[in-house]
């Protein structure tokens, strides 16, 4: 199939629906092809480039020598190869870590449909992340996500998925699965020892950590005790906590204090009573902004890390953010995949357009740009207020109708200023993070950090703005991602690390993809290995694929 061509859900599915049927009989059978072993030195060496490390070391013209999947020498290389890769000019960083993704929800979250990744190389292939010099990847975030980790790695395993992943065990959905959709706040113990088993059980298949979603149902039922205690048995693993902190705006309670302020204060105190590193999700604030000052935030965040305790933080280049359209409402109306089905009902439909109507005062409808929305395609890339006036509909009837969906649909919000990201970007606890997921090509219309993340911070924030430093900026997405999630022998380039490796074109890296216009691959990745895999030559996709599931050692 050329994967260049433009389609829908319903044109895919009916392509691929007859080879997914004999998938479904047949079950899934394994390529394996044989190759001949080399006697050179070096299956490819790359030569010449300007490599920067992954840390704060100057850069250096050096050769890498590759054997395997292994970086085996580094300096001036004369052995020999079958393969060399001409990178003078270039500039040669291990290939980038986006340590928050939603990579595995495109394969929970389509059912059956799944099996049809085999059939589409943009799919299985990561593509939107190869092109963006990503090699690896972490997913379970926000509390969503596969509770079992043999089940995803089963699935990422089996079509030789294009980029390394690492998976956090989904506190909310874990949540959802043991207690069921009348979610208690305050566990009992039993309940609580039921929860802290299922964790460890995952951390012992190789979870790196937990992640909670604490604007979402079903975890913005959880307390800070039981968050505390769950923290302490992924402590033991050595493993880490990720969050969606449980309010990321200005909103100003009745204590004078911002929503974004109580919220860090209470990922550092889950930190500090579990003794466990804590990465802070997609850090930025969010509207209401009411003046909230990105240096608070930080300070917080500093004063913490002075005191000893691991805490860092993750963020998208982008002054927009995206999930479902439900996120909109008050807590009392969600569930995890829309709202509760006491708010489907007349009744219940007046309630929640009375209840959006508020939040429209200030989230204004023209702000959010519907996505992804499965039962109604055409709707896809226009806002709300677009969709209410082209129908002649209140907007708070547009989303009320949208919201009692068995799903509801997926929307861009305008929230956020750009100067608060810039604010929070150069500290060197910040870490790189697109918050994307895998993207089969032309489908929906996502988020265009899905595509453009690394680039565009490259091209925009460091090579045109100069915010930050390339050294600095490479860091962010390679050595500092590496350790903080435990990644033995990955964000480094030294001899016996995994040959995760990009090499870049600094004239012509930048990202294309828009939000009108979200589906084109980035530029100037020239070559990408993964585990020593050719993935990306002279710029386009091999085909080939690396990437391999990672449990925690």
């Amino acid at each position: 199939m050329n994967t260049d061509e433009k389609l829908t859900r319903k044109t895919f599915l009916e392509k691929t629906g007859k080879a997914a049927a004999v998938l479904a009989v047949a079950g899934s059978v394994p390529l394996v092809t044989g190759c001949k072993k080399s006697e050179a030195e070096f299956d490819i060496i790359i030569k010449g480039g300007t490599v920067y490390d992954g840390t704060f070391a100057k850069p250096k013209v050096i050769d890498i020598g590759i054997k395997g999947d292994t970086i085996t020498a580094l300096g001036e290389l004369t052995g020999t190869a079958d393969a060399i890769i001409d990178a003078k000019g270039l500039i040669v960083t291990p290939g980038f870590i986006d340590v928050h993704t939603h990579c595995d929800l495109t394969f929970k979250r389509t059912g059956w449909q799944r099996h049809l990744a085999r059939f589409m190389p943009s799919w299985k292939g990561n593509y939107n992340y190869l092109y963006q010099g990503v090699t690896t990847v972490v997913t379970g975030n926000c509390g969503y996500g596969y509770t079992d980790l043999n089940e995803w790695f089963g699935i990422a395993d089996s079509i030789d998925f294009g980029t390394n992943v690492y998976h956090l065990a989904p506190h909310g959905i874990i949540r959802e699965e043991l207690f069921g959709e009348k979610q208690p706040r305050d566990l009992s113990a039993a309940q609580l020892d039921q929860f802290k088993k299922k964790v460890a059980e995952e951390m012992e298949k190789g979870c790196i950590g937990f992640s909670t979603g604490l604007e979402y149902a079903p975890g913005l039922y959880s307390t800070t005790a039981e968050l505390i205690e769950l923290a302490k048995v992924v402590q033991k693993y050595d493993g880490l906590y990720a969050t969606h902190m449980r309010d990321e705006s200005g909103k100003i309670y009745d204590d004078g204090e911002f929503g974004i302020i109580k919220s860090i204060k209470e990922a550092i105190e889950i930190g500090r009573q579990a003794g466990i590193p804590v990465e802070i999700s997609h850090l930025k604030i969010s509207a209401p902004l009411n003046n909230a000052n990105p240096e608070s935030m930080l300070e917080l965040i500093e004063q913490a890390r002075r005191e000893g305790l691991e805490v860092t933080a993750d963020q998208y280049p982008y002054a927009a953010g995206s999930t479902q359209v439900t996120f909109l409402l008050p807590n009392e109306f969600k569930t995890s995949i829309g709202v509760k089905d006491e708010y489907k009902t007349k009744e219940g439909r007046v309630k929640m357009k009375e209840a959006i109507e508020k939040v429209f005062e200030t989230l204004k409808p023209e702000k959010t740009l519907i996505t992804m929305y499965p039962e109604r395609e055409e709707l896809e890339g226009k806002t709300i207020k677009e969709i209410a006036d082209s129908e002649g509909k209140k907007p708070s009837e547009v989303f009320v109708e949208m919201a009692v969906e068995d799903q509801a649909p997926m929307a861009v919000f305008f929230f956020q200023d750009i100067n608060v990201v810039r604010a929070l970007m150069p500290r060197d606890y910040i870490l790189t993070a697109s918050d994307g997921w895998t993207v089969p090509k032309d489908m929906t219309k996502p988020h265009p950090r899905v595509y453009g993340t690394f680039p565009k911070k490259i091209r925009q924030f460091v090579l045109e703005e100069k915010l930050m430093s390339l050294t600095g900026a490479i860091r962010s997405m390679t050595s500092l991602p590496a350790e903080k999630f435990r990644m033995k022998g990955r964000g480094r380039i030294a001899e016996g690390n995994f040959a995760d490796i990009a090499v870049i074109n600094l004239e012509t890296i930048t990202d294309h993809a828009t939000f009108t216009d979200p589906h084109q691959y980035s530029e100037g990745v020239e070559y990408l290995l993964v585990n020593g895999v050719l993935s990306i030559d002279k710029g386009k996709a091999t085909g080939d694929r690396g990437g391999r599931p990672i449990r925690r050692v």
